[in-house]
């Protein structure tokens, strides 16, 4: 069983002020914080204390709102851009990059070790963390001090450098379907092989083999070597990865199956 943080009062109680400061921010209220870095694997074998669900839910909102407020203010975006920038912002796999660059890992309590501790959850307690310092702050002045917290990041300069070069992205997947319709005059009939590993509460994805239907003789062709190379929060997720290396597949080849 995992005792990163502990069970005594004066450990936790430790470990929080150290985190706090990793954070920058100080907890009025140390329960929200100790909420916020407890998985549901370590609630389960300790009932009495509360998980991070609530506030991760709350969190995925905060972060939702302040980068829906940051794209509206360049107004030069439509509604499908924002929603796709504002999506490959907060997705899991950037979330969890954030938490390990404040070596969130070392305070999460679960049940699993360290290492074995899935980038799903470390996602999930960032974002729960972010919930934690909104309940602590207060109203509009709790998002406020999320914002500054995400500062502490490169969200917001990765947001300017994508709008930079927004005029005429699309996402990954429509501009495979897209170049596969010039050649094909039809959408492209994906089939993924996928794998999983994990626990139901945290399971991890990755894409075995992908095939695509050949339009004039319906069978499958594989696409030798399009394979996950890395696991992910959700097969959403591996899908959008394995896409990107399946356009580049098809782009050598001239779009031929």
């Amino acid at each position: 069983m995992n005792a990163q943080v502990g069970t005594g009062t004066e450990d936790i109680t430790a470990k929080l002020s150290e985190l706090e400061m990793r954070i920058g921010h100080h907890f009025k209220t140390k329960a929200l914080l100790e909420e916020a870095i407890t998985a549901s694997s370590y609630s389960k074998e300790h009932p009495e204390a509360a998980n991070y669900q609530r506030l991760e839910l709350l969190g995925d909102r905060a972060i939702s709102l302040i980068l829906t407020e940051n794209l509206m203010a360049e107004g030069s975006l439509d509604e499908g851009k924002m929603t796709f920038l504002k999506a490959e912002l907060e997705n899991n796999q950037r979330l969890a990059e954030y938490g390990e660059e404040i070596g969130l890992r070392k305070y999460i309590r679960a049940r699993e070790e360290r290492d074995e501790i899935s980038p799903k959850v470390v996602a999930d307690v960032f974002e729960a963390i972010c919930g934690a310092i909104y309940l602590d702050s207060g109203g509009a002045q709790g998002m406020k001090v999320v914002e500054k917290f995400l500062r502490n990041f490169d969200i917001f300069e990765q947001l300017k450098a994508k709008i930079a070069m927004a005029e005429d992205f699309l996402p990954i997947r429509n501009q495979f379907e897209n170049k596969f319709r010039e050649r094909n005059r039809c959408n492209p009939d994906i089939r993924f092989t996928y794998k999983s590993e994990g626990a139901a509460h945290q399971k991890q994805w990755r894409i075995e083999a992908c095939a695509i239907r050949d339009p004039q003789t319906g069978r499958y062709v594989e696409l030798h070597g399009v394979n996950s190379d890395r696991w992910f929060g959700s097969k959403k997720e591996a899908e959008t990865d394995i896409i990107d290396t399946a356009y580049r597949y098809m782009e050598e080849r001239g779009w031929a199956l």
